[in-house]
């Protein structure tokens, strides 16, 4: 423990699984994932936790978002104990804990073969590119500024090739050889890539699939606006992808204008019949966000 004491006890049975979706800022954290040294999302959260729940927590997260990074519907899950659970109390003493950079907009009980990262059927994600002549700082924090003037005409056609399933090698930092001599596969299939106009110069690009391997959306969309720009052409997009070659794409996106917009698990329910005191919050049109197969 780095923030919390006293030290946390081993959770005991009987326990339940708990699903809670999240928001957060990305800009103070060095990502998602726990590392030593550096201030994360998944430790801060795992500390609070564990300073309201008294028992050591073991996090599951939908997605590792790289630091800077920022999400409006991050998944995770986790084991506590049956009896006394509160996702009410819970949440409001997390919030009061993890503010306000995290803000947990939902708590509620699931199957006991639950993962959020594993039980997953698809995510999405929302890249936002400000494309004004001068910078705006009150959005610097959660958009990338190109200056120059975009086609969207050549975004949108750039983008076509990539919905399909595919091998992302050309877009993806190439996971590290395994014992077996293997690498993962980094196929992957996307359901959906638009870009849209939000006004007042500011860009959307959203992606959803099955799953994202590394850095794919900042490779694709770092790609993408070079075309937007003319540097590069926009018919050129399904021979990268096709050769699997990182080096014919382009700059990888900065990462603050990237968001976990949505994780999404198909026919996933709540436990059982449970009374209104099982969810955070109470009111479910409270919630933001909210992971698709939340009640």
């Amino acid at each position: 423990m780095t923030l919390f004491d006293p030290e946390p006890a081993r959770i005991v049975e009987p326990t339940i699984r708990v699903r809670m979706v999240l928001a957060y800022d990305g800009t103070p954290f060095h990502g998602y994932a726990e590392n030593p040294g550096v201030r994360s999302v998944a430790g801060t959260l795992r500390e609070a936790l564990e300073r309201v729940l008294g028992h050591v927590v073991e996090l599951t997260g939908a997605g590792r978002t790289d630091r800077g990074v920022h999400a409006a519907g991050q998944v995770v899950s986790f084991a506590t104990r049956t009896d006394g659970f509160d996702p009410v109390a819970l949440g409001r003493s997390l919030n009061k804990l993890v503010g306000p950079s995290i803000a947990i907009h939902s708590i509620d009980e699931v199957p006991a073969d639950f993962d959020a990262r594993f039980s997953a059927t698809s995510r999405v994600y929302k890249y936002r590119v400000l494309n004004t002549p001068v910078h705006d700082p009150f959005r610097a924090r959660f958009a990338w500024h190109v200056p120059q003037p975009l086609d969207l005409a050549a975004l949108r056609t750039a983008t076509d090739p990539v919905v399909g399933t595919h091998d992302f090698a050309a877009f993806c930092r190439r996971p590290p050889i395994a014992a077996d001599g293997f690498s993962a596969s980094l196929h992957r299939t996307v359901r959906h890539a638009l870009w849209r106009e939000l006004g007042d110069g500011l860009l959307e690009f959203e992606i959803a699939a099955n799953a994202f391997c590394h850095q794919m959306v900042r490779s694709i969309t770092g790609t993408v606006i070079e075309m937007g720009l003319g540097r590069r052409r926009a018919g050129e997009m399904l021979g990268i992808l096709r050769s699997g070659d990182r080096a014919n794409a382009c700059r990888v996106a900065p990462p603050q204008g990237l968001t976990l917009w949505e994780v999404r698990y198909d026919g996933v329910k709540p436990r059982g019949e449970r009374p209104v005191r099982r969810r955070f919050p109470p009111n479910p049109t409270q919630g933001f966000a909210v992971a698709e197969g939340s009640p």
